[in-house]
């Protein structure tokens, strides 16, 4: 069973695509859940990432989780 990963945990993404560079086999720390709630009503679940060796924080997209991986 794989382990939740939380706020605080370093995660490693696996190979996701051609087009991913900026996270394909990379190392960082997962800073949380990060929620945009619009005016209509409709939240839309990002999460937020600290990629190693980047200046700032990138917001990714739910789906992108299934390629992240809590590292030891």
């Amino acid at each position: 069973m794989m382990e939740k990963i939380k706020a605080g945990d370093m995660i490693k993404f696996d190979r996701i695509n051609g087009h991913t560079p900026q996270l394909n086999n990379r190392v960082g720390l997962y800073l949380g859940e990060d929620f945009i709630h619009r005016d209509d009503g409709v939240v839309v679940e990002n999460h937020k990432v600290l990629m190693n060796g980047d200046p700032q924080p990138r917001i990714i997209d739910r789906g992108l989780l299934r390629y992240m991986k809590k590292y030891q």
